[in-house]
């Protein structure tokens, strides 16, 4: 349980209702998919003053301090719902940190200038080196990263950061971030750091990236407002692929108080997924670290205005909103001790699993191995490296420092991976591509694991990028 504590990127848990006694956000959505100013107008008018109106989505977020407002906007025929939102609360801590036109091979003996990259396990499991020698690095494919917002300044991701498209939807923080959460550092750093002789790499070293902060790095928090305001945003910025490694710690209820109206926010949000898969944004989402069998929880039922229906187990937010691709995490155990013959894909002791939720599963680390001792490794540079033996079972990416680097684990880890891989399927056909066609050739492509077919560790397997670039 400590080692759980102190090293899973875990995300997000407790669920904190805004009230509506004093100034309160309020997600309102239409019955349609619009969101006009006559009906803006009606929602003023009843109370509220509107932040941010999405009509590509029909949704409008909506600050009000009038104890009435949920009631008056109630009364408007043309909305489908006015719900308080909620504050989603999270935990990401540190687990440790290093001050610190070839031809590739896998870690661990790439002989790559990129000191750190011999350590970067999850690269051989998928083979991005294969990828890279066949030619493709994910130019021309754009990957935007929902999560803490970056460290700007970190040498492996300055060449690759988009600043005009990067934003924020955390009231009162930029996307850069200067201390506070690594975690959307060390996930855009898996997806894409570049390959330019400092520390690591990312599984598309040439894609571009850029930030969209839905949770704080201060306090750990986000809301609903802000992932849907995010997604949106990204997806009318170019983005290829959206990668939001978030995930509901122990999920939202599934019934009982509060259920309908977390209902209608998960709506919402499916609105917003929905809204960028049709601008061709492939959403890659962690699959949760509550080591579930999502199979064996109770879902419900949401339908839109418009007939869009889907079974959502409220335990996996946002891992079972439609048009995503849910990730499960896999991790060797005490990999540091053989590090050419130990097993890289076994499931890892946190993930959620379950056949009807995973679709792909990818490198996320693991913390399984059960000794405290020290294990001492030497990157390419020739600097020896000290932390538990255990630690090096997790992934290691870039983290807040110009040239710094963590470990973590948790399917947050994992979800990385496959957006770089799918970065690199989108940047050997041209930079555009639907949603579709991109989950076809990774169905294609991933090495089938487990059971034959789908299973509930795997989904459609694991990713591969060296295969997938053949396609």
């Amino acid at each position: 349980m400590h080692k759980l504590a102190t090293a899973i990127a875990a995300a997000i848990g407790t669920l904190a209702f805004a009230s509506a006694a004093h100034a309160a956000t309020f997600i309102v959505t239409a019955k349609g998919h619009a969101f006009d100013d006559k009906l803006a107008q009606r929602v003023e008018a009843a109370g509220g003053t509107i932040t941010a109106r999405l009509p590509q989505i029909g949704v409008a977020i909506v600050e009000s301090d009038n104890p009435n407002f949920a009631k008056n906007a109630g009364r408007i025929k043309e909305l489908r719902s006015a719900v308080a939102d909620i504050e989603l609360q999270y935990d990401i801590p540190e687990v440790a940190e290093l001050v610190v036109d070839p031809a590739y091979a896998n870690p661990p003996n790439s002989g790559d200038n990129d000191a750190f990259f011999d350590f970067q396990w999850g690269h051989t499991a998928i083979d991005a080196a294969g990828a890279w020698n066949a030619g493709y690095r994910g130019a021309g494919a754009t990957v935007a990263v929902l999560d803490s917002g970056v460290y700007c300044a970190h040498l492996d991701i300055i060449p690759n950061l988009d600043v005009a498209r990067s934003a924020s939807f955390v009231p009162g923080e930029t996307y850069c971030n200067t201390s506070g959460s690594t975690h959307g550092t060390h996930t855009m750093g898996t997806v894409g750091a570049a390959d330019n002789g400092i520390g690591t790499i990312g599984v598309a070293p040439e894609a571009d990236l850029f930030a969209v902060k839905v949770l704080s790095a201060a306090t750990g928090s986000g809301s609903f407002a802000g992932i849907i305001q995010g997604i949106v945003h990204a997806a009318d910025n170019g983005a290829d692929v959206i990668n939001m490694s978030l995930g509901v710690r122990g999920g939202l209820p599934v019934n009982g108080k509060g259920a309908n109206e977390v209902a209608e926010l998960v709506n919402a949000t499916a609105r917003a997924a929905r809204y960028a898969e049709a601008q061709n944004a492939l959403i890659v989402t962690s699959a949760g670290n509550d080591g579930r069998d999502l199979d064996k929880d109770s879902g419900t039922q949401i339908c839109d205005d418009d007939g869009n229906c889907f079974r959502y187990n409220l335990r996996a937010f946002p891992a079972e909103l439609p048009s995503t691709l849910a990730i499960s995490a896999l991790g060797p155990e005490a990999w540091a001790y053989d590090r050419i013959n130990t097993p890289l894909d076994d499931r890892a002791s946190y993930t959620n699993y379950g056949q009807s939720a995973i679709d792909h599963s990818a490198p996320g680390g693991d913390f399984r191995y059960p000794g405290n001792e020290a294990c001492t490794l030497t990157t390419n540079a020739g600097q020896n490296v000290t932390i538990p033996c255990w630690a090096w079972d997790m992934v290691l990416s870039t983290t807040t420092a110009p040239a710094s680097y963590s470990w973590s684990a948790g399917t947050s880890m994992a979800a990385p991976h496959v957006s770089g891989v799918a970065a690199l399927i989108i940047g050997k056909h041209g930079g555009e591509m639907s949603p579709a066609a991109v989950k076809s050739i990774l169905r294609a492509s991933s090495d089938d694991l487990g059971k034959p077919g789908t299973d509930d560790t795997h989904g459609s397997g694991r990713v591969n990028a060296a295969r997938a670039v053949q396609y």
